[in-house]
């Protein structure tokens, strides 16, 4: 009888010992299985926002294109599909600007600020100061810091000659919409070199280097020989900033983009 009890208790405790095995086992198993399922996860997160990123940023190269071709149009084209036409204003054939044409209010996206609003600091600006200030910042900045892009995505042809802020894409030039983005990019026009009609002072960039640098030589004449100095030839120039924005699937994926673009003034 004494070893029948003793084999009945050696058994009850291994059953013990197996049971808490078991749960560990199963508790790392869980454990593994949570891990595994949260870094699956962050990856598809991961992938989905680089696509969205993607999306938006080839939106936003568009846009600059789309603006390039806007400022290249000639003055008596209306493209196929557009919208709005710019009409009388400066274009590749007509290289002339007038103030009614850009504007501190981005009048139909084409901007021309004082060089006070490029001198307000990023951290001074807020959307309770940009609504006091005259000089509430950068045009291209988000519309709590004071920027102007305005909410242009549904404009129609009864807005053309009123509308402020950012141009959508294709308004002005017929490009097809694109697929596959929450709203279409758009992109705002900024004149950074000043001009003989405002008499504003603006930021005022230089136009790139000179388009020709003639070597300096040896002129002969029919009288004498003369040494000709190298000189430069600059052209006179419109200098703009052109800030485009794309946006991806969702709203919350954006893109700026900026690109540097003149015209040779005749």
């Amino acid at each position: 009888m004494a070893n029948s009890s003793f084999s009945k208790r050696t058994r009850s405790g291994q059953s013990g010992v197996v049971l808490v095995i078991v749960l560990i086992f199963m508790l790392a198993l869980t454990t593994i299985a949570i891990f595994s399922a949260r870094n699956a996860t962050l990856g598809e997160k991961q992938a989905r926002n680089d696509l969205g990123y993607q999306i938006a940023r080839q939106a936003a190269e568009t846009a600059l294109r789309d603006a390039e071709r806007d400022l290249s149009l000639p003055s008596i084209a209306t493209p196929t599909g557009a919208t709005c036409t710019r009409g009388g204003y400066l274009r590749a054939d007509e290289p002339t600007i007038s103030d009614a044409e850009f504007t501190t209010t981005c009048l139909r996206g084409q901007c021309q600020l004082s060089k006070a609003n490029y001198a307000v600091p990023w951290s001074a600006t807020n959307a309770a100061s940009a609504a006091s200030t005259s000089n509430p910042g950068e045009p291209w900045w988000p519309a709590n810091k004071g920027g102007l892009w305005g909410d242009n995505s549904n404009l129609t042809s009864s807005s053309c000659a009123t509308f402020t802020g950012a141009v959508p894409l294709g308004l002005f030039t017929g490009a097809s919409a694109l697929a596959g983005v929450t709203r279409q990019p758009e992109y705002l026009i900024e004149l950074l070199t000043a001009t003989q009609d405002s008499g504003q002072e603006l930021k005022n960039f230089d136009c790139p280097n000179p388009v020709a640098v003639p070597e300096a030589g040896v002129e002969t004449a029919d009288a004498a020989t003369t040494t000709v100095a190298a000189q430069k030839l600059n052209m006179p120039c419109h200098l703009f900033r052109i800030t485009s924005r794309g946006f991806g699937p969702t709203v919350d994926s954006q893109v700026i983009l900026q690109t540097y673009f003149h015209i040779i003034k005749s």
